[in-house]
């Protein structure tokens, strides 16, 4: 059983199963045309590491495709790295035209984007510094 679905993805672009609601999802590979078809408007194959379901849907919502992310689980907490850390020939012309260099945490990629991070609220971490004075 295969299932098309739109999910909001949870805490740090996590996706949820459709049919457990687990968050314990990760990437699948592709399997066929069908797969590929998918691929090219976005949708890749997800499965369910607890109830094994294998589904489609969006790494980040459309709304955050103007914000720098990783492309394979669609992470938008990244942290800036030294350009010298990102390997291939794409580190090789990164760091000639000087661009930003980011790393995924969950999965270790490394890349380099044009795109704006985006701004995580904080946690109330400025109200707790506000009560010790």
């Amino acid at each position: 059983m295969l299932l098309l679905i739109f999910t909001v993805p949870r805490q740090r672009n996590m996706i949820s199963c459709p049919s457990c609601h687990s968050v314990s999802c990760r990437r699948s590979r592709r399997q066929g045309i069908k797969d590929f078809a998918y691929g090219i408007v976005g949708f890749i194959p997800w499965r369910c590491i607890q109830c094994e379901l294998r589904f489609r849907a969006r790494a980040i919502p459309l709304s955050y495709w103007r914000y720098a992310h990783c492309s394979i689980c669609g992470n938008l907490d990244l942290q800036r790295i030294s350009p010298e850390y990102v390997p291939g020939t794409m580190g090789t012309i990164g760091r000639l035209l000087g661009l930003p260099s980011l790393r995924c945490e969950p999965c270790r990629n490394k890349f380099f984007s044009i795109r704006p991070l985006k701004q995580v609220p904080s946690s109330g971490h400025a109200e707790d510094q506000q009560r010790v004075a």
